[in-house]
C-alpha cells in the first residue's frame, strides 16, 4: 500500500473517530450544553480544515488558496460561534 493511500486511510479514521467521540463525548450530562456546543464545532472546523487538505487536494495548491481556504474556515467557524453565542 502505498504512503498517500495510507495516509487517506489514516485522515479517514481520524474523521470517523473524531464524529464519534464528540457526538457520545459532549452529549453526556457532564458536559454543560454551551461549552460542549462549542467544543463540537472546534472538532467540526478541525475536521473541515482535514477534509480540505486531503480530500480537496487543498495542501498542494498554490499558497493563496491554502491561505483563503484557512481564513474561510476560520470565518465561518467564528461566525456560527458568535452567532451561537448570542
Amino acid at each position: 500500500m502505498s504512503r498517500a493511500v495510507k495516509s487517506v486511510i489514516a485522515v479517514w479514521l481520524l474523521l470517523m473517530l473524531s464524529t464519534a467521540a464528540s457526538t457520545w463525548w459532549f452529549a453526556q450530562p457532564a458536559f454543560s450544553p454551551v461549552p460542549g456546543t462549542l467544543a463540537v464545532m472546534v472538532i467540526a472546523a478541525i475536521k473541515v480544515v482535514l477534509v480540505m487538505s486531503h480530500f480537496m487536494e487543498l495542501r498542494g495548491a498554490p499558497r493563496p488558496w491554502q491561505i483563503a481556504g484557512a481564513i474561510w474556515v476560520i470565518a465561518a467557524a467564528g461566525t456560527v460561534m458568535t452567532i451561537y453565542l448570542m
